[in-house]
């Protein structure tokens, strides 16, 4: 091994049920690792405005009984949990399945020890040993309405499993993004932004890109706090909590939005990093939503917000119709009362003189208005689930246009931009998609942000990817050593100053950031084939089969790990 592995475009972004997941997944993971999780934190709310502190929603339970036990029926509140305390939507029961690829076979179920999935490498196997294992699944995310995902935990660093439970097949699939591999993907890491708009209470450890201390949330679900702030000063003195419907539109929007506007990438802003959105500030002062341009939006699990956007109703209402207009957040309409409950609110503005349906077919239809102007139909980014179409279709089955894949990149509800953000919306997408257009179009963006001043850790950090993958090392390592200055959280700055130590021949430095680096993200598995390299290189040789039988445990089915540790034992 001459030099060190490099991934081809090191970089994380989060699941595509928030615009997060991705499609493509590179083998060895680091694709989605190796870029710190600039983009995951996006989401990641936090209370605390004013010194007030977040009390929890069992306190609410006392003064609230009647509303609390509502909303603990809803799907928000039991948007997350530990597998096995919640209702039960899925079964345990020894389910069994095969990737798409034929390649592994999955099994689910439960025993003493609690729940666990195994997976068992299929047919001829391509390796010289088998690739058998197991993994407990420890938490849920998802309300089991449509899909549940699950999350399993190494050494307090959690992942997300490959296996998820489907309500509408009623059985287990792999998890949403890792189907077309051929490998069990153990190593997606579980962000701040993934668990914040299904729990309450995230317990991050700093320093750490998925470290967090157990349980991960003090709370599963969304709290009451989420929407109506901090109540320790409400239970103290009776301050009055936020009402949302109650605030600006564009604050009472962005309560909802928070979780419900993915669109194509959100741009967190100089110094939002971590964005606090506390109910009653703008979602649009923390982050700039993006999507594509000349076209609608696509149903997705996290659209809702776009999609009501391009409705007529929404169009000709105004800042009148918002979330709340139809949806009590408190309560859902139990299956018997959901078409009168809707139709209702349906009729606060229209007439039924209005609907093109005869009397006859709206009789048939059991004058349902969502059945026809609501469908729930598949969503574009996640197989197996279906959604509420929330662009409310004039005509039942109107289908939209899909956007260009090189359609111009703005901001969600118009209003301008800079250099800065609209140069990282392109870079986070073009990578995420291997979109090559739009990485160039990003670079340039970049380069005048920077030279008109603008030197954050994000901006600099993608612009030294692009000059790398530019083979511009000159432009490229100082921007890195800029990073790792600037913020030692930035592990993509520490694996790629380690891959130029190495270069120079300097490998007790390159050991050094590449510890570093493992002890941010432990599950980037090229870097650690690199540090166990400069680990024989130094002398060695049982460190670096400690490294490699960790990533063998972070991926049984690496096989550049395999193959260097077989050269060692040997």
């Amino acid at each position: 091994m001459l030099g060190p592995i490099r991934a081809s475009t090191p970089i994380n972004f989060p699941s595509a049920r928030h615009r997060f997941l991705l499609r493509k997944v590179p083998h060895s993971g680091d694709t989605l690792d190796l870029l710190r999780f600039v983009y995951a934190l996006v989401l990641a709310i936090a209370f605390g405005a004013d010194g007030a502190e977040s009390v929890g929603s069992q306190a609410c339970a006392s003064c609230h009984p009647a509303i609390y036990r509502r909303f603990m029926q809803t799907q928000m509140a039991q948007s997350s949990g530990h597998v096995g305390t919640a209702d039960a939507k899925e079964q345990f029961d020894r389910a069994e399945f095969r990737d798409s690829s034929g390649a592994f076979a999955y099994t689910v179920g439960r025993d003493a020890s609690g729940y666990y999935f195994d997976f068992r490498q299929q047919g001829n196997a391509v390796t010289s040993r088998p690739i058998v294992g197991r993994r407990s699944l420890d938490y849920f995310v998802g309300s089991g309405n449509a899909a549940r995902s699950y999350i399993i935990n190494v050494d307090g660093f959690l992942y997300e499993a490959p296996v998820a439970y489907f309500r509408n097949l009623a059985s287990w699939r792999s998890a949403p993004g890792v189907a077309q591999l051929d490998y069990p993907y153990l190593t997606r890491p579980i962000l701040p932004g993934c668990l914040q708009c299904h729990a309450s209470g995230i317990r991050r450890i700093t320093g750490a890109q998925n470290a967090y201390a157990l349980p991960p949330f003090s709370e599963g679900g969304v709290a009451c706090e989420r929407c109506h702030g901090p109540g320790s000063d409400h239970i103290a003195s009776g301050k009055p909590m936020v009402n949302p419907a109650k605030l600006a539109a564009a604050a009472r929007d962005s309560i909802c939005e928070q979780c419900h506007l993915s669109g194509e990438i959100r741009v967190p802003k100089v110094g939002k990093d971590e964005p606090v959105l506390n109910p009653g500030d703008r979602l649009a002062d923390s982050l700039t939503v993006f999507v594509r341009s000349g076209s609608e939006a696509q149903l997705r699990v996290t659209s809702h917000a776009e999609n009501l956007a391009q409705s007529a109703c929404k169009r000709m209402s105004g800042e009148k119709l918002w979330c709340g207009t139809c949806h009590d957040p408190h309560s859902v309409p139990s299956a018997t009362e959901k078409v009168a409950y809707f139709r209702g609110k349906c009729l606060t503005c229209h007439q039924v003189s209005s609907c093109p349906a005869s009397k006859s077919l709206r009789q048939a239809n059991g004058d349902n208005c969502i059945a026809c102007h609501m469908p729930r139909n598949p969503t574009s980014d996640v197989d197996h689930v279906v959604f509420t179409d929330h662009a409310i279709p004039r005509r039942p089955g109107a289908a939209s246009a899909s956007p260009s894949i090189n359609a111009d990149l703005v901001p969600f509800g118009g209003g301008r931009t800079n250099a800065r953000d609209l140069g990282l919306a392109y870079v986070m997408v073009g990578l995420r998609e291997g979109n090559t257009r739009y990485l160039d179009r990003a670079f340039p963006l970049l380069q005048d942000a920077v030279a008109q001043g603008t030197r954050d850790p994000q901006t600099l950090l993608y612009l030294a990817q692009l000059y790398r993958d530019r083979s511009d090392d000159a432009h490229a390592r100082p921007l890195y050593e800029e990073v790792w200055r600037m913020d030692p959280e930035q592990y993509a700055a520490a694996a790629a100053l380690g891959a130029y130590q190495m270069q120079a021949g300097n490998l007790e430095d390159a050991v050094r950031l590449w510890r570093q680096t493992l002890a941010i993200s432990p599950a980037l598995l090229l870097v650690r084939v690199n540090l166990a390299t400069a680990l024989l290189r130094t002398g060695h040789p049982d460190q670096a089969q400690e490294t490699l039988r960790k990533a063998l445990e972070f991926n049984p089915s690496f096989q550049p790990a395999a193959d260097l540790l077989n050269q060692i034992v040997k």
